[in-house]
C-alpha cells in the first residue's frame, strides 16, 4: 500500500475510533479498548443524545465519504453561494469535533482547542471553497470567519458553551481562523493541499493532539492582581471596616452583569490566626481561612473552597461546561493598608489565582480584568463604609 494511502487510513481510524468512543458513551456501552482512546467521556449536560448521535454520524460519515474519493471536482463549478455554504460547514463542522475532543474527550482547555482549532477552521473552510475554482483573499477572510461565527452558534443550540466565554474566545478565533484561511488562499493551487488525504490528516490533528497535550500539560502558573484605591480615612478607621461585615451593592460594570461572579456579602468570624473570612458571591461561597492577622496593617488569607467562576448565558436553563470546575481559582486575598501623608489611607486589595487556560497569556488578560473589577467592587464598598 502507498504511503498516500495509509495516510488515508490512519487519519481515518483517527476519527471513526473517537466517533464509536462517542457512540459508546452516549448509549453506554462499555465497547472496551475505545473507552481508553480520547473521547471517552462524550457528554454534554442538558443535550439531546440524538442530537449528538447525529453530529457525530454526519463527521464520520463525510470522512469516509472524503476517504472513498466521493467529493470530486464536477465538470463545472458550482455557484459561490453554494460553494461558501458548503465551505463554511466544512469549517465549523471541523470546530465542532475539535471541541469534543477537547472539552468533553480530554478536559483540556489549551493551544489544541484556542490555536489549533480555529486556525484548522479557517484553512479547510477556505480549501473547501477553493476546491472548485480559485478565491479572492477577502472570499478566504468572509469564509473563515463565517465559520467561526457558526460553530458559535452550534454550541449554542447544543448547550456545550455559553455567550460570555465564546464572547472572551472571539478575538483569538477570528484572528487565527483568519491566519488559516489567508494560508489556505496561498496554497490553495497546491494539489496536496485540496487532496482528500489532507482533509483527514487535518481532522484527525485534534483529537490526537488534545490527547497528548493533556498528557504533557504543565502546572498552572500563580498569578497576583492588586487594586488600590485612597481613602482620605486614619489607617485604624480602614482596618476597622475591613474588618466589619459588609453588604456590597449589585455590580454596574457590565462584564459582571453577564454573569461573572461578583461579591455580594463578606463577613469574618474569630480574631487572628483562628479567624476565617466568608465571601458570598452571586454564584457560591468563598471560604477564606487566615493566614497573616498584623493589626492595623495586613490581612492575608488562603482560599479552602472557591465559588463557579460565572453563570453562563444560554438559551437553556442551565448548562456546567467542564471549564466551570477548577480552571479559574483562588489560592490567597490580601488587605494591605499603607498610611498616606496627608492622614489618610490607600488601601491594597491583592489575589493569587491559578488558571488552566491556554494560551495563558490571552486568557489572563480577561482574569486580571475581571479580577481588577471585582476588586474595585470591594474596595469601594470600603471606602464608602469607612467614610459614613
Amino acid at each position: 500500500m502507498s504511503t498516500r494511502r495509509w495516510l488515508i487510513v490512519l487519519a481515518l481510524f483517527g476519527v471513526v475510533h473517537n466517533a464509536l468512543r462517542a457512540v459508546a458513551a452516549l448509549l453506554g456501552a462499555p465497547w472496551g479498548f475505545f473507552n481508553y482512546l480520547p473521547l471517552a467521556r462524550y457528554k454534554a449536560p442538558g443535550v439531546p443524545e440524538i442530537l449528538m448521535l447525529a453530529g457525530v454520524l454526519i463527521v464520520v460519515g463525510g470522512a469516509i465519504l472524503v476517504a472513498a474519493g466521493i467529493w470530486r471536482k464536477p465538470d463545472k463549478p458550482s455557484p459561490m453561494l453554494s460553494s461558501a455554504v458548503w465551505a463554511v460547514a466544512a469549517g465549523a463542522g471541523t470546530g465542532l469535533f475539535a471541541v469534543y475532543a477537547n472539552t468533553i474527550g480530554s478536559f483540556t482547555y489549551g493551544w489544541t482547542l484556542f490555536v489549533v482549532t480555529p486556525f484548522l477552521m479557517g484553512f479547510i473552510s477556505t480549501l473547501a471553497l477553493a476546491y472548485r475554482a480559485p478565491v479572492a483573499l477577502p472570499d478566504a477572510f468572509g469564509v473563515s470567519i463565517l465559520s467561526v461565527a457558526l460553530l458559535g452558534g452550534l454550541l449554542l443550540a447544543l448547550a456545550v458553551e455559553g455567550v460570555v466565554c465564546m464572547v472572551m474566545a472571539l478575538p483569538i478565533a477570528v484572528l487565527l481562523a483568519m491566519t488559516g484561511g489567508a494560508i489556505a488562499y496561498l496554497s490553495q493551487r497546491k494539489l496536496a493541499a485540496r487532496s482528500p488525504m489532507m482533509f483527514l490528516v487535518l481532522l484527525g490533528t485534534t483529537p490526537f493532539s488534545a490527547t497528548l497535550e493533556h498528557a504533557l500539560q504543565p502546572p498552572a502558573e500563580l498569578f497576583s492582581v492588586t487594586t488600590s484605591i485612597d481613602i482620605p480615612a486614619p489607617p485604624d478607621r480602614v482596618w476597622r471596616t475591613v474588618l466589619q461585615p459588609a453588604k456590597l451593592a449589585p455590580p454596574s460594570h457590565p462584564l459582571l452583569r453577564s454573569g461573572i461572579a461578583y461579591p455580594l456579602a463578606s463577613h469574618i468570624e474569630g480574631v487572628g490566626l483562628n479567624a476565617t473570612r466568608y465571601c458570598d458571591f452571586s454564584t457560591g461561597k468563598l471560604v477564606e481561612p487566615v493566614l497573616i492577622w498584623r493589626e492595623g496593617r495586613q490581612l492575608r488569607f488562603t482560599v479552602v473552597s472557591n465559588p463557579l467562576p460565572m453563570q453562563e448565558w444560554t438559551p437553556y436553563a442551565q448548562i456546567h461546561p467542564p471549564h466551570l470546575e477548577g480552571f479559574l481559582a483562588s489560592r490567597q486575598g490580601e488587605f494591605r493598608i499603607e498610611p498616606l501623608a496627608n492622614g489618610g489611607t490607600r488601601l491594597f486589595a491583592t489575589t493569587w489565582y491559578q488558571h488552566h487556560m491556554w494560551p495563558a497569556v490571552y486568557w489572563r488578560v480577561w482574569s486580571d480584568y475581571i479580577i481588577h473589577r471585582v476588586h474595585d467592587m470591594v474596595l469601594e464598598n470600603v471606602r464608602q463604609r469607612a467614610l459614613s
